[in-house]
Formats: structure tokens, C-alpha cells, sequence
């Protein structure tokens, strides 16, 4: 069984069903205002796991230097008429990626990739809107406490920083080189899953009101849980370098390099720091024994299940397992399929999907008998 988005939101879908159920009691300890603020944010999670994905799909059809301005307001529209579509056109054969990359693409080339950096930002718009009305009627409405308001205002300023960071990600390939600078683009998509990490925290933090903890997680797995979230963000720092070098296209067998367990030319620039981030050799090698080291830790937090006493603990550490035998199989076969875009695309959503779950068990994890709190 995969890790796919249908698998992990159908998996939410009956969990929201069990809660709304729970409302019905009379031993709910949910009212109103937490329905709206779990649904509210757990659309929110949704829509930046969508913008991932779009985002993803953008790079890998090398659209995202399509639109060379940054219009945060009227960029929302898109060319209306023929003269429109020349002017824009025109405009984007002003900068390398045209000059050099694309010098014979028609028109109708041009607004493929232009549609798809546009639904990119498109959507990241939608995010915003659909973020900040409900959270300015629910403040009004006094929803959610102090606290969660400012982790939530929080998140919005992290919102307006990715928005521009991306715009300073697009920039960095429209000087000379038409790619932008893989530094960028880590920095841009590690940002995207922060927020979206912290986001589905504190959407779980809100669900979590309303469950009574009969049994403590063992430390063993606390602590393990812990190490598995931080390294599989560290996994995903790499494949952001993997990205924006295109590392993935140079080695295309497993486990081998070519032939090679450990290739050659590892240490092929100066100083020996920038092969972690600019040799493509090393970018890949190490994604791949850090992906497998992740994988060797996650089996050894799930053997824990067997010393949990806690029915929805162990049922978040066999979703871990899976969710990361999934996504091992996802990434060999992009691999092997010399990073087919729609394998590449279920590899990035698969990583998602791995993170939420560990979030989940992270919340659940750090509850205590009888806690129900954020």
C-alpha cells in the first residue's frame, strides 16, 4: 500500500466524521467554535499540500519562469485578448530562459507554461484569502484563545514570507542562467513544508481537545519519533538540492551508481563544503543513504508498537511504516524512471504525506493520561 494524498485526506475524512459523531454526545467536550476552526484549518493544510504539489509540477515542467514580473494584486489576472498575450510573450523573450532554453517556443508554448506558473501563484493567492477571513471572523468571534491566535498570525507572516521568497527564488533565473538558484528553491520549498507542518500541528492540537490519553507513548518511542520527523526534514532539505541541480537525472540505478555503491568524483570541488549543495555526485548519494537511513529508523520506531498500550499510537506507527515503504518505493522508482514526472510527483506528495502522519504521532507522542489539550 502507497502513501498517496487519497490514502492520507481519506484517512482525515474519517476522522472528521468520527469527531462530528462525538459532538453528538453528551460527553463532547468540543462546542461550535472548535468544529469550524478544525474544518477551517484543516482545509488550509489541504490547500498547501495542493500548492506543494503545484508547485512540484511547475519545476518539473520548468514553467516557473514563465511570468517574469511579480504583480501581487493585479497579477491575478490573467492576458485577456490576443494583444495581451503578445505583450506578455514579448516580455518573456526579453530574459535567458527564452534566449537560451526556449528560442523556438511558439505562442501557444508560451501559455502552456505560463498557465501553470500562473494557477502556481493562482492558488497561493486563493491560500491567502482563504486563510486570513475566516481567521479575522473567528478572532472577532473569540474562537480560539490568545495563544493560538498568535501561532496563527504567525503562520501568516510565514505566508507573506514564502510569497516573496518566491518571487527572490524566480529572480535568481532571470539575470543570466535560466535555472534558478538551487539555494532558492530549497529555501523556498523548506519553508512551504515548515508552514505546512506547523499549520497540521496545531490543526491536530485542535482535534486533540477532545481525546483522553489512557496510556502514555514509551520514552523509547518519544524519543525515536522525535529523531524520525527531524531526519526525514533533513531527507527532504537534500531532495530540495536534488531539484534544483537536477541530481536525480545523473545516476539512474539502485542501489548502485552506476555500477558504483560509493562513485566516483564526490569530492570534486573546492572547498570540500559546496559538494553537499553544488556536486551533483554527492547531492544524490547522500539523498539516497539518508532516505535509507530514515527508513532503517522508522522500522525501529515501529517495533515500539508492540510496547504501546495506546490503540491510536500504535495505529500511527503502522501509517508511519507504510507511509515510509511507500515513499522508499516511490523515490527507487523515480529513479529508475529517470524522474517520470508523474512517479517524481506521487515521490513529492508521498514525502507529505509521511510528514503528516509523524506530526500526528508527534502530538500523540507528547500527551500525557487524561491530557486533551493543544
Amino acid at each position: 500500500m502507497e502513501p498517496t494524498p487519497v490514502w492520507f485526506f481519506n484517512a482525515c475524512l474519517i476522522e472528521t466524521t468520527r469527531v462530528i459523531r462525538a459532538l453528538q454526545t453528551s460527553n463532547s467536550n468540543w462546542g461550535r467554535a472548535d468544529t469550524q476552526v478544525f474544518a477551517w484549518l484543516l482545509i488550509v493544510c489541504f490547500l498547501v499540500f495542493v500548492l506543494i504539489l503545484v508547485g512540484g509540477y511547475t519545476r518539473l515542467t520548468n514553467s516557473g519562469l514563465s511570468i517574469v514580473e511579480w504583480k501581487p494584486i493585479s497579477g491575478v489576472v490573467p492576458p485577456l485578448s490576443s494583444e495581451g498575450w503578445l505583450e506578455e510573450f514579448e516580455r518573456y523573450k526579453q530574459f535567458p530562459e527564452y534566449k537560451i532554453v526556449n528560442p523556438d517556443i511558439s505562442l501557444s508554448g508560451f501559455k502552456r507554461i505560463y498557465w501553470i506558473e500562473f494557477i502556481h501563484r493562482l492558488i497561493a493567492r486563493l491560500l491567502a484569502v482563504v486563510f486570513l477571513v475566516p481567521f479575522l471572523i473567528f478572532m472577532a468571534r473569540k474562537y480560539f484563545d490568545r495563544q493560538l491566535a498568535l501561532r496563527l498570525a504567525f503562520v501568516f507572516v510565514l505566508g507573506g514570507l514564502q510569497g516573496a521568497l518566491g518571487w527572490y527564488m524566480v529572480q535568481s533565473g532571470l539575470i543570466r542562467d535560466p535555472s534558478v538558484s538551487q539555494y532558492r528553491l530549497t529555501t523556498h520549498l523548506g519553508l512551504a513544508v515548515l508552514i505546512y507542518g506547523y499549520l497540521l500541528w496545531l490543526t491536530v492540537g485542535v482535534l486533540s481537545r477532545q481525546w483522553k490519553m489512557k496510556h502514555s507513548a514509551p520514552k523509547r518511542t518519544r524519543q525515536l519519533t522525535i529523531i524520525c520527523t527531524i531526519l526525514v526534514l533533513i531527507v527532504q532539505i537534500t531532495g530540495g538540492f536534488m531539484a534544483g541541480t537536477h541530481a536525480g537525472f545523473v545516476f539512474n540505478t539502485f542501489p548502485d551508481m552506476n555500477g558504483q555503491l560509493v562513485p566516483e568524483g564526490l569530492f570534486a570541488l573546492s572547498p570540500v563544503w559546496r559538494n553537499l549543495f553544488e556536486n551533483v555526485v554527492m547531492i544524490q548519494f547522500v539523498h539516497r543513504w539518508l532516505a535509507i537511513a530514515t527508513v532503517v529508523l522508522i522500522f525501529l520506531l515501529w517495533i515500539g508498537r508492540f510496547e504501546c498500550q495506546s490503540r491510536r499510537i500504535r495505529m500511527m506507527l503502522d501509517a508511519v511504516m507504510v507511509a515510509a515503504i511507500g515513499q522508499a518505493v516511490l523515490g527507487v522508482s523515480t529513479l529508475l524512471s529517470h524522474v517520470s514526472l508523474p512517479i517524481a510527483l506521487a515521490h513529492q506528495a508521498g514525502f507529505i504525506v509521511l510528514l503528516s502522519v509523524l506530526v500526528v504521532l508527534l502530538k500523540l507522542v507528547a500527551m500525557r493520561p487524561g491530557s486533551a489539550q493543544v
